[in-house]
């Protein structure tokens, strides 16, 4: 494409674009006429640049970032100078107090919307009883359809439906007797969490990993969790036909709340990449990155931070 239309489709003017390609953070093509060649992929890349610079790192930085956005494992610490790596640390460490503050802002935004709207325009959250099992059961086969470690646990496209729900049913009587599965609007969107135990003690025996793929995911996940109490997400699910509604972020704070009012962290993982920034926006950070058998997992944590 042209700088024209890729200045339209990033609403980014042609010279900052050009200023970016100046700097060494684009690098068009060039065709035998010898114009630019703005490839498809360039799109993305000037949308990490400007949410990168609106986050206040300069283009000197920039430019050492880009390649890990691209690869994570492509660079080491040893590639860039001490200097450079304490910027970058200090740029990191700004990032995430703004992050922060922009989480507690919204959550004071959403708060105040929660008390001026009318009663029958917010979603109802409410623990799970046995009765809701089939709705549960819904949302996680409709919700996981395509999520990146259910159809590496379930990748028969003909029995998926059948082994999810089985699935689905097996997580959610886990945890119903517990009072720690939170559901919104009868099961729409739901969050299975598990409660403080001591890591040999209580539910060792009914936590041990089932066979097959899910079995080797969680006894390979387990170990990375850590020793000390904490509250920790297994499930979270929002039925597809409720997207926009935030059921999600909004039945998952029921079991963050619980975690806060114990004073302890609340772990989650994840194998879905786009979900690492959507809990990254609520509060979790990344606490250790692995693979299973060639799936990445990202396991996450929110921290308990006392109020001032």
């Amino acid at each position: 494409m042209r700088i024209g239309e890729l200045s339209a489709r990033t609403g980014t003017p042609a010279r900052l674009l050009r200023y970016y390609e100046e700097q060494g953070l684009l690098t068009p093509a060039r065709l035998d006429n010898g114009y630019r060649d703005y490839g498809e992929h360039l799109v993305d890349r000037v949308l990490q640049i400007r949410g990168l610079l609106e986050a206040g790192l300069p283009t000197r930085l920039i430019k050492d970032v880009l390649p890990c956005l691209d690869n994570p494992c492509s660079i080491t610490i040893s590639d860039a100078g001490p200097e450079v790596v304490e910027l970058l640390r200090h740029e990191r460490d700004r990032m995430d107090a703004r992050i922060a503050c922009l989480s507690r802002n919204r959550d004071a935004i959403d708060a105040y919307l929660s008390t001026v709207t009318a009663p029958s325009g917010r979603p109802g959250i409410r623990v799970a009883i046995p009765a809701d099992r089939e709705a549960v059961v819904a949302t996680f086969v409709a919700a996981f359809v395509a999520d990146p470690a259910v159809r590496w646990f379930l990748p028969d496209d003909e029995t998926y439906p059948a082994e999810a729900a089985a699935m689905a049913g097996h997580l959610f009587d886990l945890r119903v007797g517990r009072g720690t599965v939170w559901i919104a609007d009868g099961g729409a969107a739901v969050a299975m969490w598990d409660q403080p135990r001591s890591p040999a003690g209580e539910g060792a025996a009914e936590h041990r990993p089932p066979p097959g793929r899910f079995g080797r995911y969680q006894e390979v996940v387990r170990e990375w969790m850590p020793r000390f109490p904490h509250w920790y997400l297994g499930v979270l699910a929002s039925h597809p036909d409720h997207r926009g509604r935030r059921l999600g972020r909004t039945v998952m704070a029921a079991g963050l709340a619980r975690a806060a009012a114990d004073g302890l962290p609340a772990y989650l993982e994840t194998s879905n990449p786009s979900n690492v920034d959507v809990y990254r926006s609520a509060g979790f950070e990344v606490a250790e990155y692995l693979t299973v058998d060639g799936l990445p997992v990202w396991i996450m944590v929110r921290r308990h931070r006392p109020p001032h």
